[in-house]
Order: structure tokens, then sequence, then C-alpha cells
């Protein structure tokens, strides 16, 4: 657990270098600012694609070169995405593609192999560490992207307010981090059927025809959570700036965020893990979600960052101890032959909600701000229905199972 805490916290620094440069570098490359969201976009787009793929390569233990391959396409592309000045927004949109293809190894992958190598009863606990893991390594890297490209030492020893050279100083430091899983990375063995076939491109999604539909409406439940938790977070951003508070105060808030999730994770996901009953869990937080978004969002520009600081702080909490309960629910759902499919199709249906999230917001949020997260909330409650669905298939089928043993 370690090594993979490690690898996350690395992963976490290295793939988010570039985002504090993101909005600068769409205005410097002249593209239009609504390509700032279709990049975010098209990067998902490709994680989409590429979860199913990965994890089927990785079920017939191809775990060790499927990943490598993976981290190096995006290295590959995030320095190619730096050649804004020579490429046009269509190329470039490509690049992020593919970037997000390849990155969809790591995501599939290296969570695989820490569900197979936990115990079930601390299967949740080490998903939380994980994803803390990752998030206090983004906040590094996140800190020190926009610190190397503006410090004077780095600027003059590596020109790094040129942006090809900040994007090319990324991908040095991915390369890097498929050294460290080339080196260190010893995935488990994974038993293969000898009658099922050779893996194919097109393999891992020929897998979501035999999803169960306990599962399926789960998927779909999930999808919608995250349109509208990828709204909210992505709009927050121009809706702070649109009541006139200062680039600075974003800042700070986004930091102390960032503090409550990770501190979320480590010390209220463990307790929550003892609660049996974890899709009534996951029910009730989507409750919660709906009430404090609406509440949030509904209150006057005097009251908004009183509630910022109190309720959405509530909101990042649950958000933090929603994804290892979502995740370790989804695990239930294979066995040790086919976790990483079943995570690579996760990670397809959670792609669809961070690429329909920011295009279907843009145009919401143009024509009202409030209306656009009234949707989130709106979502939210419809996932709540989908979830009682899935929780209704899963009862029958028990029951099915139950009838059949008994014949």
């Amino acid at each position: 657990m370690l090594f993979y805490l490690i690898i996350y916290f690395v992963q976490g620094i290295v793939t988010n270098l570039h985002h504090p440069l993101m909005p600068y570098y769409v205005e410097a490359i002249g593209v239009p600012n609504f390509m700032f969201g279709f990049f975010f976009s098209f990067m998902n787009l490709g994680m989409m694609f590429g979860g199913p793929f990965w994890g089927n390569l990785a079920d017939h233990n191809k775990k060790k070169i499927s990943l490598i391959i993976g981290i190096l396409i995006y290295c590959l592309m995030q320095i190619l995405f730096g050649l804004g000045h020579v490429f046009d927004m269509w190329t470039l949109s490509a690049f992020r593609l593919i970037s997000g293809f390849g990155m969809a190894s790591a995501l599939t992958i290296l969570t695989g192999e820490m569900i197979i190598t936990s115990d079930k009863d601390k299967r949740a606990k080490n998903i939380a560490f994980g994803a803390a893991a990752v998030g206090l390594g983004g906040a590094i890297g996140q800190f020190l992207g926009g610190f190397i490209h503006t410090n004077s030492f780095f600027i003059k020893a590596f020109r790094t307010d040129i942006f090809f050279n900040a994007f090319l100083l990324q991908g040095i430091s991915v390369g890097f981090f498929a050294v460290l899983i080339a080196i260190w990375f010893k995935p488990k063995k994974t038993i293969v059927d000898p009658n099922k076939k050779r893996v194919q491109f097109w393999e891992g999604f020929k897998e979501v025809r035999n999803i169960k539909p306990e599962l399926l409406y789960f998927l779909v439940a999930l999808t919608l959570i995250t349109i509208a938790s990828t709204n909210v977070e992505k709009y927050l951003d121009v809706y702070f700036k649109d009541l006139g508070f200062l680039a600075k105060e974003l800042g700070n808030f986004k930091m102390i965020a960032g503090v409550v999730s990770l501190l979320s994770g480590i010390i209220l996901v463990p307790l929550f893990m003892n609660i049996k009953h974890r899709l009534k869990l996951i029910s009730v937080f989507q409750i919660i979600s709906a009430v404090l978004i609406f509440t949030v969002f509904r209150s006057s520009s005097s009251l908004f960052l009183i509630l910022l600081y109190t309720m959405y702080m509530a909101y990042i909490a649950i958000k933090a101890i929603f994804t290892p309960l979502e995740q370790d629910h989804i695990s239930k759902f294979s066995g040790n032959h086919n976790v990483a499919t079943t995570l690579g199709i996760r990670q397809s249906f959670y792609s669809v909600g961070t690429i329909i999230g920011p295009i279907f917001g843009a145009f919401l949020y143009d024509y009202s701000p409030r209306l656009l997260f009234d949707t989130s909330v709106i979502f939210f409650l419809i996932s709540l229905v989908l979830i009682f669905i899935s929780n209704h298939y899963r009862k029958k089928d028990f029951i099915q199972n139950s009838i059949n043993s008994n014949i």
C-alpha cells in the first residue's frame, strides 16, 4: 500500500503541472475561449475510450506494459499539445483526446491493483487513502506548475515562461513517472480463462453488453452525479469572479477546499466504511448535496462567501467520501479475474459525465448562472431515483439466486 500511495502521489504531481497554465495558454495561442472547456472535454473523451481498452488488456496479464505505454502516450501528447503556435485548435484537441486515452491506463490499472491487493474490509479505506494521495499530489502539482512558470530562477534557467518549455518540462516529469513504474511496479498475475478470446481493441467495450441491470442503473446514476459535480466545480470559479471577488480570494478558497477534501478522505472515510448499508448512505449523500448546492447558490452575494466556507465545505467533504464508496460498491460486481475491466467500464461512464458536463454547462451558464446550479441539483435528485432502481434489481437478483440455490 505504501507503494501505491507513493505512485498516486507522484501521479497527482506530474499530471497537474499544466492545469494552472491552461487559461493563459488558451489566450496566448489565440484560440476561442470556449476551447478551454473543449480541451477538458476531449481529454475525458479519450479517457472514456481508454478505460475499457486498458482494463481488458490488464485482465489478460498485460498490466505493466499497458501502464507504461499509456503513460508514455500521455507524455508525448502533452509535449505536442504545447506546440499551440504550430498546430490548429482541432489538432490540439486530437492531442488531448489521445492524451486522455493514454492516461486512462493509470487510472484503471492502478486502482484495480489496489483493490486486488487490499483485504475486503480495508478496500474502501485504501481507495480513500489513494484518492487523498492523488489529491495532495495534485495540489502540489498545480502549485509547482504556476510557480515554475512565473519564478525568475526557472525562467532564467529553463525559460519556463515560454509555454512549450513548461509543457516539455511536464513531459520529462511524466517520463520519470514511467521509469518509476517500470522499476517498481510488480502487478499480481491474473488467472485468465483459456477459452477467452484474444484481446482486440474493442473487446473492452463489448463487456458493456454483459452489465447487469443493477450495475447499469448505478453507472448511469454515477454519470448524472458526475455531470452535476463537474458543472458545480468548473463554473464556481466563473461565478466567484462574476460576484466581484478577487483571484487571490478564489485561490485561498481553493487551497482550503483541498485541505478539507484531503482530511475528509483520511479521517471521515474510515468511519463511514463501518456502515453496512452503503447504497443507502450514497443515496443520503445525493439528497444532502442537492440541498447544499441549492442553498449556497441561491444566497445573496453578501452571504455567499460565508456559505461557501461552511455549507459548501460540507459538500466538498461529501464528495471526498462518495468516491471510495461508489468505487467499492462497483468493485463488488466483479471477481479477481475482471476487476480492471469492471473499473474500466466505470471509468467510461464517469468520463461521459466529465465530457457532457462542461459543454452542457457552458450554454446553461451563459443563459443563467443560477439555472446551471439548479440543474445540478435536479441531476443529484434524478440519480437518487436511479440508485433506488438499482437497489430494486439487486434485491430481485438476490431473491432469484436464493430460490435457484434452494431448488
